[in-house]
């Protein structure tokens, strides 16, 4: 089960597009034993609709992160102290729309405010110093996840050493912020949204549902879908509903989401990933980037659908041009944007590989 740690009593965390908040509830999981000098402390991100628990130590739950991480794995708890959190905004623990507005005794809902990965990073530096760490061997994320490690190196560049980034580049393309917007078209124009103050109501899980319908259409390619399902049709389907295989599929991931996200969420951390920026608050994105002293290792999916290849070679140029150390790896799966989640056997050398510098 995850811990749980209450930051910023005192004072409150300013966001980088305005307003503050305070307190702010974190939910986090360790995995591992942090040794004697506090050198082998790894961060995990976690993507959008991650939580603080990528595994769990039990025969009925499988995390996100479930067959990467243990003795000899990719995240070797042998060797390393792994940190994971649940994001600002999320969810599953940590403060976001859902939480209680100690203003209002009721749950934020509208109130909440717009927040960035830099919000979301200033939080994840107060949980390190909380345990007292003084550096971080590592801060590792894919997808969402992925900037928020490029973000680190920005921020703190002094408190990191290593950098590895999966499947995201520096920034989200016009195509990937359109099929966010359809998402959020779809939950706000969902009859019981209520402006985000659903909580004492009927929640908008249809818009919901269809918003992580497009979701799951954005991380798979064409080709994993066409073997799984093809042009299979159900034997009682229904034509303006679930008639071919696909559909099917489709259907039952965005129910099965409705058991564990909010909507209010969902569109706050979809703005997030909108609106990342490296050069906020700084002069330029080669200056924000130029702060960058960690090893940097960059590891794409050439079948990727929302983070594509042209937008990686872009970053990729960027963070040489910026004199990162970078460490570009490049390989092709069915899985697509996906494929740091389940392609274990491409990922794990090159992770290993990442965490041993």
């Amino acid at each position: 089960m995850a811990q749980h740690i209450t930051l910023f009593r005192e004072t409150p965390l300013s966001l980088s597009l305005g307003g503050e908040l305070s307190p702010i509830n974190v939910a986090y999981q360790t995995y591992g034993v942090l040794n004697a000098d506090k050198s082998n402390a790894v961060l995990i991100c976690h993507a959008l609709t991650g939580d603080a628990e990528p595994y769990y130590d039990t025969a009925t739950e499988k995390g996100w992160w479930q067959d990467f991480i243990g003795k000899g794995l990719a995240f070797d708890t042998e060797k390393h102290f792994f940190i994971c959190s649940n994001v600002l905004g999320g969810c599953k623990g940590t403060t976001g729309p859902a939480s209680i507005n100690p203003k209002t005794n009721k749950p934020y809902g509208s109130q909440f405010p717009i927040i960035t990965v830099q919000d979301i990073v200033n939080v994840q530096k107060a949980l390190i110093d909380y345990l007292e760490i003084p550096t971080l061997h590592a801060v590792i994320g894919g997808s969402f996840g992925g900037m928020q490690a490029t973000q680190w190196g920005i921020s703190y560049p002094d408190k990191v050493r290593n950098i590895i980034n999966l499947c995201s580049s520096l920034t989200l393309s016009a195509e990937a912020i359109g099929f966010n917007h359809v998402m959020r078209q779809a939950i706000i124009n969902d009859p019981y949204f209520n402006n985000g103050d659903y909580y004492d109501g009927i929640a908008p899980d249809n818009g919901l549902k269809i918003a992580r319908m497009l979701g799951m259409l954005t991380y798979r390619t064409d080709m994993q879908l066409a073997k799984a399902f093809g042009r299979e049709t159900k034997q009682q389907g229904q034509i303006w509903g679930d008639h071919f295989q696909v559909e099917s599929y489709l259907s039952y991931q965005g129910t099965k989401f409705l058991g564990r996200f909010d909507a209010n969420t969902y569109l706050r951390l979809l703005r997030a990933l909108d609106l990342y920026d490296p050069a906020l608050g700084y002069e330029n994105e080669e200056a924000a980037l130029k702060r960058i002293k960690a090893n940097y290792v960059f590891i794409t999916v050439t079948s990727d659908q929302l983070f594509k290849q042209v937008d990686v070679y872009k970053s990729k140029q960027k963070l040489e041009q910026a004199g990162v150390n970078l460490d570009f790896h490049e390989f092709h799966s069915d899985f697509g944007h996906d494929a740091f989640l389940v392609d274990y056997d491409f990922f794990e050398p090159m992770i290993r590989k990442g965490l041993e510098k």
